[in-house]
């Protein structure tokens, strides 16, 4: 199994305490980590071009960039816990991954190469990380 991992940050404020009761609005300088797997590597030796990973992620992340959390689409019920903002991220980047090569992921032309998003990780304050990832 091969995996490779991306980077990435944005800065998204929110006013939710982890209660669900309405706060003052305070941000955070959110960091997370995109991780695609592969069984093999394709015909240059990689899981998946980083750039083109790292492309998708920034696209995603822009969405939150700057923004209140609650006044994102998904998160104005539920709220913007670090679990939910990672689940939120990991199923939009898999949405885009999937659309990279007509949908079936390959990146040789016969379609024998195969990747997928296996896991994102979210940290909202140093040093607390929560990881998404599905069964």
């Amino acid at each position: 199994m091969y995996e490779v991992r991306v980077e990435a940050k944005f800065e998204a404020g929110h006013k939710r305490g982890p209660d669900g009761e309405i706060d003052s609005l305070h941000h955070h300088a959110w960091k997370v980590a995109a991780y695609a797997r592969s069984h093999d590597l394709d015909h240059i030796g990689l899981v998946i071009d980083f750039r083109v990973l790292r492309t998708i992620v920034d696209e995603v992340l822009e969405t939150l960039d700057q923004r209140v959390l609650e006044d994102v689409d998904g998160f104005n019920e539920s709220g913007p816990t670090v679990p939910a903002v990672a689940a939120w991220i990991f199923e939009r980047l898999d949405g885009r991954m999937r659309t990279i090569t007509g949908g079936e992921n390959g990146t040789e032309a016969d379609r024998t190469h195969d990747f997928w998003l296996a896991a994102v990780e979210v940290e909202a304050d140093p040093g607390i990380r929560f990881e998404y990832r599905p069964d």
